[in-house]
């Protein structure tokens, strides 16, 4: 990833630590927040290991994504207990 991906991707995560407890955002939700080109965030997204798609969708049906790091913090206990389980994040 160049220097301006990885700004963009940096630009991705604080926006994810400065959310409240509506951690799991939409790929438009983050595009529109943090004012990033739909393109590049679905690439950030998707190149990235720091980032986890829910196994649940948005009200909408869209998928929806967090960081590793915001997910272990916020997550509750039985939701990681039970994303164990079933050998997914949540």
């Amino acid at each position: 990833m160049n220097a301006l991906m990885e700004s963009k991707k940096q630009t991705i995560v604080n926006f994810f630590e400065g959310t409240s407890n509506d951690y799991w955002k939409t790929l438009g939700e983050i595009a529109a927040s943090t004012r990033i080109t739909l393109d590049d965030v679905v690439t950030i997204i998707f190149s990235s290991k720091e980032f986890v798609k829910s196994s649940y969708s948005a009200e909408n049906g869209q998928p929806v994504f967090t960081t590793r790091k915001v997910f272990e913090e916020r997550a509750p206990f039985w939701t990681k207990l039970l994303g164990t389980l079933r050998n997914r994040i949540d």
